[in-house]
């Protein structure tokens, strides 16, 4: 569907006006609010969530409380990266200049307005609720189909036929949710992680084994070792059982899902192990892409055991190895990345930003241990808390300047 490596590198291009015409630093590419709104809806929908529940603070309830917090993890959190990412990465595809201005700005205010609807959700017209949720969404596929066609890069919409089905699942959610259709509200989440799971298994198996290779050869280590492997038929496999066990995951026949889950998992691994991760752990800025990707075959083992044995495991547990692993850490892994490549920064990932990464990192391991931990349930489940939101802080402190600021001059 993409049919290169996406690059991450390039600074932000000259442009043919002046410096008293340019817009804020923050408002000269995507990546820059977008990037730096997930960070900060990754910390405020779980601290607002928890105090809810521990201390019996008010808090925005989508039907429930539990579905805000799901809601706003996939579709509020996720969306935003997933803005930021996709229109950074088209201008590299087209060869045209990021979208700027007052572009970014309606993009953005699109986002905070379906996040001040979401917290009166409860109380406000489900007509207004859908329109102020899926604006962005309908923005985002707007202003990025407008910039392949212009680019003359049409073979890459097929990529927005999947934020498309995002967008209605977002709205499925929400009307189910509100109780505008006879559907069970949470069987959505778990859609929205299925697609966020194609799309990293889509873009990353560009990406990853692209970043991996550039890092080997200036290290020295190519030639001399095998490469990692480019999107060749083995990954088409993967793409395709990854698809099918998404879709039989939400038929009847949970027995037959969970044993395509958990083959479609080792396929996953094996991609993985293709990739030569295991010789980039010099380099930070790679080695956190492979580890990232390591949660999305996690994901689908533990949901396929879910699925058979739904005695020992649940599916709801599970999902998170998809939402808290493989989406959080590529998020943060490319993002990261992106920030630093696209402002003209080195880069360096730094203590601070290796240190974060690695909180979430540990934050999903033990989300996923606590549901076994007996009666160190809930300590292990607060350790993922405190893991996951000091994360998130360091991240926003890392990037917030970077984010925010002029890009370095170059010489």
């Amino acid at each position: 569907m993409v049919s290169r490596p996406i690059p991450i590198l390039p600074t932000e291009p000259a442009s043919a006006h002046t410096a008293a015409a340019q817009p804020l630093p923050i408002w000269r590419g995507a990546f820059r609010p977008l990037f730096l709104l997930a960070g900060l809806q990754a910390i405020i929908g779980v601290v607002w969530w928890l105090s809810s529940m521990i201390h019996g603070l008010w808090a925005p309830q989508l039907g429930t409380t539990a579905l805000w917090h799901g809601h706003e993890m996939i579709f509020a959190f996720g969306g935003a990266a997933l803005g930021g990412f996709l229109l950074t990465a088209i201008a590299n595809w087209t060869g045209r200049p990021p979208l700027q201005g007052r572009t970014i700005m309606l993009l953005t205010l699109c986002w905070l307005a379906g996040r001040v609807a979401m917290i009166y959700a409860a109380n406000i017209n489900l007509a207004v609720l859908l329109v102020a949720e899926l604006a962005y969404f309908v923005v985002l596929i707007a202003l990025a189909a407008r910039e392949l066609i212009a680019g003359k890069n049409r073979r890459n919409l097929k990529l927005l036929a999947v934020i498309a089905i995002l967008a209605v699942i977002d709205a499925l959610f929400v009307l189910a949710a509100k109780d505008g259709i006879q559907l069970d509200a949470e069987i959505f989440p778990r859609a929205g992680i299925f697609i966020f799971l194609v799309l990293i298994a889509l873009i990353g198996g560009r990406i990853i084994p692209g970043f991996t290779r550039n890092w080997l050869i200036r290290a020295g280590k190519l030639p001399g070792m095998a490469e990692p492997v480019s999107f060749n038929r083995f990954d088409a496999l993967c793409m395709g059982t990854l698809i099918a066990s998404a879709i039989l995951a939400f038929t009847p026949w949970q027995q037959g899902a969970g044993i395509v889950l958990m083959v479609t998992a080792v396929l996953h691994y094996a991609r993985l192990g293709r990739w030569r991760g295991i010789h980039t752990t010099r380099e930070p800025l790679v080695i956190m892409l492979h580890a990232a990707y390591f949660w999305l075959p996690t994901s689908l083992l533990l949901m396929g055991f879910a699925l058979l044995r739904p005695d020992l495991y649940s599916l709801n547990d599970a999902l998170h190895a998809g939402g808290a692993g493989a989406m959080a850490c590529m998020i943060m892994a490319v993002g990261g990345r992106a920030a630093l490549g696209h402002t003209g920064r080195a880069l360096a990932a730094g203590q601070v930003f290796t240190i974060g990464f690695s909180l979430i990192w540990l934050a999903t391991a033990l989300r996923l241990i606590a549901p076994v931990a007996g009666n160190a349930y809930l300590t292990v489940l607060a350790a993922a808390t405190l893991c996951w939101v000091g994360g998130w802080l360091l991240f926003v402190l890392r990037y917030a300047p970077i984010l925010i600021g002029p890009p370095m001059k170059k010489g």
